[in-house]
């Protein structure tokens, strides 16, 4: 199988990072619902397994390109952005599920920890991808 260019990856990057984003601000209209009891913990949950497929998925297609081999740390950059965005979904469904306020506050204070360190990651990454794609 042919690898990609760096043009090509590059773009892969930039469509990756944009799913990604429509996916923190469903994720943050979610958590806005559930902290104002505007949903269900039942369907909390449901929006979260669906948030949490497309980031699965947009991460295995992401994993799955062959970028040349000076490109190979922002593919591994980027996959570990979206590593931390799945960590942060995870942990946000374990603090429903906590029976503790306590350990729920806890697990709420990290997927928010959690997502803030994903989204200065992506903007540095959108910034430093959107600089490579203007030099050509």
């Amino acid at each position: 199988m042919f690898g990609l260019t760096k043009r090509q990856l590059l773009k892969r990057s930039k469509e990756a990072l944009q799913e990604t984003g429509v996916q923190v601000l469903s994720f943050r209209r979610l958590t806005s619902q559930k902290t104002k009891g505007e949903i269900n913990l039942l369907e909390a949950q449901r929006s979260l397994e669906r948030l949490r497929n497309e980031v699965e998925d947009t991460f295995s297609r992401y994993e799955k390109l062959n970028p040349p081999s000076e490109c190979l740390e922002l593919k591994q950059r980027i996959m570990k952005a979206l590593i931390i965005f799945h960590e942060s979904l995870v942990t946000y469904s374990e603090s429903l599920l906590a029976k503790e306020s306590d350990l729920q506050e806890k697990l709420q204070k990290r997927s928010d920890e959690e997502l803030n360190e994903y989204k200065e990651l992506s903007l540095y990454l959108s910034r430093e991808i959107d600089s490579n794609l203007q030099k050509k």
